[in-house]
């Protein structure tokens, strides 16, 4: 059909627009100058002025209703018009100018948030806030909603989600995980870490360490790249271009290595979409729920596992020669699977994680909603960690001012990774059916069998089916928490005695 080959060339000048502005979002946070700043705000908002230019030309819509006549089409066709009619819909809501003021203020945010966390100093980033998180709320105006005005902006990373889907997902799982955690911390035992906390891990052997990992996983160098960043991330144009990044503390080697196996889950997602749908939206990876699920799920349920230390053990002794001395597989398990509170939310382990996401979900209703004003923010922040986690940050930077998303603009993008948590353990529960020696290949290093599976069951199938269905699809029931709270209460009953 004519019209529908018109509307793919269309879609490939957007794609390749967008492509272009990863490459520049990308540079902006790993190497760009600081006095770039000004000027790389105002190429992104052209981007994002064009890119919005071309989604809103009524052609695309004379196109759309032109083929929605015809009826009945294959899966791809299907799946690529549905994206883009709702794409359509909501890219025409938004005024071409309010899609620059946004691209703009991102950019200046990005620069002041990073200078006031490495300042400590919350004022430097708050009127930048403020801005966000009032063109938040035009934007969801914009949009419009049935019920809330955060339901506007959760819909953006996730097809479908709403409070009302949140709030019990979330009850329910603070009412099995905090149980937990609190049976952990009144048992009093903690693992030996002072083979961490007594040895310096220098950068370059924790980078060694992260690039030999995630080429045993299978991402793939010759179409992809790692760096440093203040604040771990994945991007990159297209499945031969994806960049991701990490950062490095001496002072403890976990950090860099989960967040790199984290970056490598995304990777490995972009580097396995479907190559015949490329330009097109259905080629697409499948929300962020889907995405986080696959990082989450080398990250932990594959990295902080028995079998994976006892891999990788070796890989340790070889980076970290004196460090390692007279450490084994099980003292190193024990130790990147410790359950304690802490400030941190990408330093949290499994048991904790979620409330740190909680948290932030509790926070961003309230700044949406007008109930929390901004300069109310760092107050309320500490006053949630000690109801949570029984603990409060001793600075801004380790407390309201840790994550990058506010500064983007990336309001309703944080309940996607709990999302991703109970895909992950969902996803890894099917997957472990069909591959009965799944233990004994992590422990021997074969990690192509998990991930051809997950190119199979998820990242070949873009975004052909919305995300609840691609879940149902790949595990044969729909999303569900069970999974999750099953494998988290085995692993911690395992390391530490206890149940809930």
């Amino acid at each position: 059909m004519k019209a529908y080959e018109d509307l793919l060339n269309r879609l490939r000048e957007i794609d390749l627009i967008g492509q272009i502005g990863s490459l520049l979002s990308w540079d902006q946070e790993v190497l760009m100058p600081k006095k770039a700043a000004p000027l790389r705000a105002e190429q992104l908002a052209w981007i994002s002025k064009t890119s919005h230019e071309r989604l809103t030309n009524p052609g695309v819509g004379e196109l759309l209703e032109e083929i929605e006549s015809v009826g009945d089409v294959g899966e791809v066709q299907s799946a690529n018009i549905r994206l883009v009619r709702e794409a359509y819909d909501r890219a025409t809501k938004l005024p071409t100018d309010f899609v620059e003021e946004m691209a703009i203020h991102r950019s200046r945010s990005i620069v002041s948030w990073t200078e006031a966390r490495e300042k400590d100093d919350f004022s430097i980033f708050r009127d930048d806030l403020a801005i966000s998180i009032e063109q938040a709320r035009a934007k969801a105006d914009f949009f419009g909603y049935e019920n809330l005005r955060y339901d506007a902006l959760l819909d953006l990373y996730e097809t479908g989600l709403t409070v009302e889907r949140l709030d019990p997902l979330f009850s329910g799982l603070r009412e099995n995980v905090s149980p937990l955690i609190k049976a952990v911390v009144g048992r009093g035992l903690r693992p030996d870490l002072s083979w961490v906390i007594d040895n310096n891990w220098s950068q370059k052997s924790q980078e060694e360490l992260s690039q030999s990992v995630a080429e045993a996983i299978g991402f793939d160098f010759s179409a992809g790249r790692r760096d440093l960043s203040t604040h771990p991330f994945c991007g990159g144009p297209n499945p031969d271009d994806v960049r991701w990044t990490t950062r490095y503390n001496e002072d403890e080697p976990f950090g860099s290595l989960f967040g790199s196996m984290h970056e490598t889950g995304h990777g490995t997602y972009e580097q396995g979409r479907p190559r015949h749908l490329d330009f097109q939206p259905a080629g697409k990876a499948n929300g962020l729920g889907i995405h986080e699920s696959q990082s989450r799920l080398w990250e932990n349920q594959v990295g902080r596992s028995k079998e994976f230390c006892e891999w990788s053990l070796s890989l340790w002794k070889k980076f970290f020669p004196e460090n390692m001395e007279g450490v084994d597989s099980d003292q190193l398990w024990r130790a990147v699977n410790l359950v304690e509170p802490g400030l941190i939310r990408v330093d949290a382990d499994e048991a904790t994680y979620n409330l740190h996401i909680m948290i932030r979900y509790e926070i961003e209703k309230r700044l949406i909603s007008g109930d929390l004003q901004v300069d109310e923010l760092p107050d309320a922040w500490d006053e949630m960690y000690e109801d949570f986690l029984g603990i409060r940050s001793t600075n801004s930077s380790l407390g309201v001012l840790q994550d990058i998303h506010w500064s983007m603009g990336a309001i309703g993008y944080f309940p996607t990774y709990t999302l991703g948590n109970l895909y992950a353990a969902q996803l890894l529960e099917a997957a472990r059916s069909d591959l009965p020696d799944h233990d004994e290949q992590i422990r021997k290093g074969e990690f192509s069998h998990l991930l051809n599976w997950m190119r199979e069951n998820v990242h070949s199938r873009g975004s052909l089916l919305e995300p609840a269905d691609l879940i149902e699809e790949a595990t044969g029931s729909p999303p569900s928490p069970d999974a999750f709270v099953s494998y988290l209460s085995s692993k911690v009953e395992s390391l530490y005695g206890v149940s809930a």
